[in-house]
């Protein structure tokens, strides 16, 4: 008969299980760092070449070189076609808005576009900076858009301002710094399926707007990892200011209570501690 005194939690048997459980969970933490990784160092390979082929492109005064590619002039130009898109696309809007907060008019000039698209059944996806979350305006709209179908993401920031329709047409600013300037309308499908490729690997990776923003292992959130990143590229602070659309403020708050907790002496000692301690990845 067994009794129950020898059914002992810390007998061998139980220790090796759990030594088992923990290796197998160490083993498939790691794997999914791994993957993480991997899909990051395939996000900036793409940005690397799309932003190339965006410069051939942008070169590109009429349509005599690429003939699936238009250049669109000033800003009317731009808005008409996106209003023709609106009006005709079938199964999918994806956006990039970068700029952080949207002004209100130019939020309220979207909404019967965008409520016109989702009344058809198109879907609806945009991808918004992290900052967003602090504009009452944007917020507003985004929660507007969830409301009706739309889906709505963050993240701490983007590559260029863009719009996909159908997986068919892309448009992006000629120069991102000046979006209403001019901007280039390409509809090669290898170019397009380049960009529609970046935007599902970016939105894998946002967070959806109405969610607190994670932590990760060290504790960091996704626009402070962001920050870190652009320190130890020897950005500065109004650089990042630009990057994230966040205030120049913010970024310093930001960044002593980095340097903080990193218990970091200089800007550069900062992004070299991360890098030493896994924060980053090289």
């Amino acid at each position: 008969m067994i009794h129950l005194s020898s059914l002992d939690p810390e007998s061998e048997v139980s220790k090796s299980r759990i030594t088992q459980i923990r290796s197998s969970l160490i083993s498939f933490l790691d794997r999914q760092e791994e993957e993480l990784i991997r899909r990051q160092k395939e996000i900036a390979t793409s940005r690397q070449v799309i932003f190339q082929l965006l410069a051939e492109y942008a070169e590109t005064d009429t349509g005599d070189r690429h003939p699936r590619t238009r250049r669109l002039e000033g800003r009317e130009a731009i808005q008409s076609l996106i209003r023709t898109m609106a009006d005709t696309c079938t199964s999918e809007v994806a956006v990039f808005a970068t700029g952080g907060g949207q002004p209100a008019e130019s939020l309220e000039a979207a909404k019967p576009l965008d409520s016109a698209v989702l009344e058809r059944g198109v879907r609806v996806r945009y991808v918004y900076l992290d900052s967003v979350r602090n504009d009452g305006a944007t917020t507003a709209y985004a929660q507007w858009l969830t409301r009706r179908g739309g889906q709505v993401r963050t993240v701490p920031h983007l590559p260029t301002r863009l719009l996909i329709y159908d997986r068919a047409l892309a448009i992006a600013p000629v120069n991102p710094q000046v979006a209403d300037a001019a901007a280039i309308a390409l509809e090669d499908l290898g170019v397009v399926s380049a960009l529609q490729a970046l935007f599902e690997r970016t939105w894998e990776q946002a967070s959806p707007l109405g969610e607190d923003r994670t932590r990760d292992a060290q504790g960091l959130t996704a626009q402070e990892r962001a920050v870190l990143e652009l320190l130890a590229r020897g950005f500065t602070d109004e650089m990042i200011a630009r990057k994230l659309a966040v205030s120049v403020r913010t970024v310093r708050r930001m960044t002593a209570s980095l340097m903080t907790r990193l218990n970091a002496s200089s800007r550069f000692q900062a992004g070299a501690l991360a890098v030493a301690r896994n924060w980053l990845r090289g």
